[in-house]
């Protein structure tokens, strides 16, 4: 007797895509409309969708009334409660987590859910730059000129390192026109996401401003607004003692009140990245004894951590050693460096 295989072929292919469809996840949004996919993650208030019409599309979270998955998701709850399990029907608004460990499914809203998937987090964020500018002119004039700066960055879910450092070195004709260095440390524990405690060094040296050395130690408070890979923007204000050493002028040393500005953000798919960073210091004994620093410029990614940068430093004394020719310094530079974030 033959088997006629046909029909029985039609039969099975229809059923698999049948159950494809049917295994598809389901997102149900405030307005109405229903998308399928595959859930990938919800980070940052943004849910991702891969569809087989669009490839990957994100969802602003706000805008989404219901997920139902077919396989297990993770789902990480505001208050860091991470929850495993399969997902169950429930009205708009909420979620329903079957995790197997629990009596019951888990059943939340969908205001309380921070992650879906996230990306694993690495114990330790680090992020380092260097960058430099050279200029060797021989013939008529005779000039080297030399500039770098650096910074390390190690980020832990409750603690950051920095340390970095300036350097700039003039000569026109062999004489020396500008020489001058700055090195800076910074830790601060964070009490929750955003608010955290800090202590901080700078240590500076200017020979032109008649500075030997100016140092600082300070402590305090800030709030990081932004913490992201494409945004960050941190404000923070403290208490700090500055003591100065020059050459010619009279030391002085004093307690002050410091605040300082730390921004940075990609643009164009992260083609430029605009940053802007401002620290101060006033004194606490006379108020018009203080000074500031700012660098701010745009850094160009060229090509695997290479960048190039155009800055813009800006520093004000406004009571600087009377040796001293002015009270502002400014430098327009072009720097080629790299950088690395794991």
């Amino acid at each position: 007797m033959k088997i006629n295989l046909i029909p029985l072929f039609i039969l099975l292919t229809v059923g698999f895509l049948m159950a494809g469809n049917s295994l598809a996840d389901e997102v149900r949004l405030t307005n109405g409309d229903k998308l399928t996919g595959q859930v990938v993650r919800m980070e940052e208030e943004k849910l991702v969708l891969k569809t087989a019409y669009a490839g990957e599309i994100a969802i602003a979270w706000k805008e989404v009334s219901s997920v139902m998955a077919d396989d297990p998701v993770k789902v990480v709850l505001n208050d860091e409660t991470a929850l495993e399990g399969n997902t169950a029907p429930i009205d708009a608004g909420k979620m329903k987590l079957d995790t197997g460990k629990l009596e019951s499914p888990a059943s939340f809203s969908l205001a309380d859910v921070k992650a879906i998937n996230p990306k694993p987090v690495k114990p330790v964020k680090i992020a380092t730059r260097v960058n430099a500018s050279m200029v060797n002119q021989r013939g008529n004039t005779i000039k080297d000129n030399y500039y770098f700066d650096g910074e390390f960055v190690a980020r832990t879910k409750k603690n950051r390192y920095t340390l970095g450092g300036e350097l700039a070195n003039e000569r026109t004709e062999g004489e020396t026109t500008t020489e001058n260095w700055l090195a800076y440390g910074n830790y601060s524990h964070f009490l929750d996401e955003k608010w955290y405690l800090y202590a901080n060094t700078l240590m500076e040296h200017d020979k032109f401003k008649d500075l030997n050395l100016r140092s600082t130690l300070g402590v305090g408070g800030g709030y990081q607004i932004f913490e992201t890979p494409l945004l960050n923007l941190s404000v923070s204000a403290g208490l700090a003692m500055v003591d100065e050493n020059f050459d010619v002028a009279e030391d002085n040393d004093y307690p002050a009140g410091s605040w300082s500005v730390n921004y940075d953000q990609y643009f164009f798919e992260e083609f430029l990245q605009l940053f802007h960073v401002q620290t101060g210091y006033v004194s606490l004994e006379n108020a018009s004894d203080w000074f500031l620093k700012t660098r701010t410029g745009l850094r160009f990614p060229i090509y695997k951590g290479l960048t190039a940068t155009l800055q813009y430093n800006y520093d004000w004394d406004n009571q600087p050693s009377e040796d001293a020719k002015t009270e502002e310094d400014t430098k327009f530079l072009f720097l080629l460096g790299y950088q690395f974030k794991n």
